[in-house]
């Protein structure tokens, strides 16, 4: 399952990609968390934001990733149908993991741990919702899931490498607070060692996507 990329990809390598893919959204993450500036995180306009901000990244990476030798089979995208049932499992798994985690939040106050209510701003399009929960869930999983666990498990041990990936995901998470950014640290876990375990990432990437689904089609 690992090709060259993995023996010849490094930290400067994996640097340039997560500042790349993540640098802004970090830079957003940490400046509202540090401001407490929750209100209107999940606009009709920035949904459509992120999801034009997400292709342009994949536009420019995608290519250059293929050329450092980055492949589908190398980064657990080679699609078959019984993925489905696993990425079911992994939507179950989540939503059971979290559940005392988000029960907990339900009892602190706003100020402290923002509700989702407080995150969005008005209605959102389906249109907005369906695109953000297809092309986040593939961005997230391909460069903070796969690409990152590729890159140091080899090197630096799985553990290692999924506690990088899990810590970056939670690094443009915080301005949900809290309890948002432990379960965001809770989701990562499992579907990092999903990943790590199987190399395969469509489970991950469904899974994803239909948590983004079912948390935002209410407001849609």
């Amino acid at each position: 399952m690992q090709g060259r990329e993995t023996s010849s990809a490094g930290w400067g390598e994996l640097l340039v990609v997560v500042a790349i893919a993540f640098g802004l959204p970090i830079y957003w993450s940490f400046s509202a968390a540090l401001t407490a500036d929750v209100d209107a995180s999940f606009t009709e306009a920035s949904l459509w934001s992120m999801v034009f901000y997400e292709l342009l990244v994949m536009a420019v990476l995608g290519p250059a990733l293929r050329l450092r030798g980055w492949n589908v089979q190398a980064l657990g995208l080679r699609w078959q149908r019984r993925d489905i049932w696993p990425a079911l499992g992994l939507v179950l798994a989540c939503i059971a993991a979290c559940y005392p985690v988000n029960l907990l939040g339900a009892f602190m106050a706003e100020g402290v741990n923002p509700s989702r209510d407080a995150m969005v701003a008005g209605n959102l399009s389906l249109a907005a919702v369906v695109a953000i929960s297809l092309v986040n869930p593939v961005f997230e999983e391909v460069f903070v899931c796969a690409y990152v666990i590729r890159v140091l498990e080899r090197r630096h041990g799985r553990s290692f490498a999924v506690n990088v990936s899990v810590a970056i995901r939670a690094s443009y998470h915080l301005y949900q607070g809290p309890i948002g950014a432990i379960a965001l640290v809770v989701v990562g876990l499992i579907l990092g060692w999903w990943f790590a375990r199987t190399g395969r990432l469509w489970p991950a990437i469904i899974a994803h996507g239909l948590m983004d689904l079912l948390a935002l089609m209410v407001y849609a």
